[in-house]
């Protein structure tokens, strides 16, 4: 019987480091400077745990996940464990032939942060990376059977930007996950040029009920799906919020309930499972105001 913590989603961040420098990326909430990595006993460890409860999904994230020298084994030991939905987000540039041997055909999803389809913006924008080379990691992804889909976040009110995007997304048949700035100027007011955008292309419409929507668009023979977040962290809306029930848990095992908030209370897996559950409970009973 699986037990009830209140989060639908646990997000772990294997590291706080990256070879990347996007200038929007909150890097998870984490401090920056010397690189940390979670131990592959603490992953385990929570993995076990979650594996007897209810949530929805896994993320694996960071900083970026592939500078972990261990992260293919982290990530077959969570296939292996859990039967709820498997992400990992990662730039997708530090990925191997070795990597993709080990996880062809699990069922992890790889959601990438994609900024840009021209290469000299996209090298701009992340500092070192290389879209030819992104690119081509993509096709090795979906040859090994890996399901994929793409992460874009929207730094200003490029029009076209947002076109090519949804455009690249349909053409290679890659889903593609649409979300506003944070504090950017404007950015909550985004969502008013972009749905038409989205809409010259869609077949239907969804409201998912959690500040997301989603469509199904095309054009011509080819099709995916977009879907536009729109940050409760705009209106402070904690009901929202709280219906995506996004828990990180540090490499340090600290909590972090909210994005703008720094962590606080850490696992102490010493004190026995039933200890750590009480904990993620208190941590989801507590996170009722932003």
């Amino acid at each position: 019987m699986s037990m009830e913590i209140g989060w639908d989603k646990i997000r772990v961040l294997v590291t706080n480091g990256c070879n990347y420098r996007c200038p929007f990326c909150h890097n998870e909430g984490q401090e920056k400077g010397k690189v940390t990595f979670m131990s592959v006993d603490d992953f385990k460890n929570i993995v076990d745990l979650l594996s007897e409860t209810s949530i929805n999904e896994f993320v694996i994230s960071g900083g970026e996940p592939f500078l972990h020298p261990q992260i293919t084994d982290m990530i077959l030991y969570a296939c292996n464990k859990l039967s709820c939905d498997i992400s990992c987000a990662t730039n997708l540039s530090l990925i191997t032939d070795s990597d993709l041997a080990k996880l062809a055909n699990t069922r992890v999803k790889f959601n990438i942060q994609f900024p840009f389809t021209d290469s000299i913006m996209f090298k701009e924008s992340t500092g070192n990376g290389d879209l030819s080379s992104i690119s081509s990691n993509i096709k090795h992804v979906c040859k090994a059977g890996l399901e994929i889909g793409l992460n874009t976040v929207i730094q200003s009110s490029d029009r076209a930007m947002v076109e090519d995007m949804v455009l690249y997304a349909i053409s290679n048949h890659l889903p593609l996950k649409l979300l506003p700035q944070i504090g950017g100027e404007n950015s909550d007011e985004y969502k008013n040029w972009v749905f038409p955008i989205i809409r010259k292309y869609a077949i239907s419409e969804k409201n998912k009920g959690t500040g997301a929507i989603r469509w199904e668009v095309s054009s011509g023979d080819k099709h995916t799906t977009v879907l536009y977040i729109d940050s409760p962290c705009f209106t402070r809306d904690i009901s929202t919020c709280r219906n995506f029930a996004e828990l990180r848990i540090h490499p340090g095992m600290y909590l972090q309930p909210c994005i703008e908030k720094l962590p606080s209370n850490q696992l102490d897996f010493s004190k026995g499972k039933s200890a750590v559950l009480t904990q993620l409970l208190q941590e989801w009973n507590n996170f009722k105001k932003c």
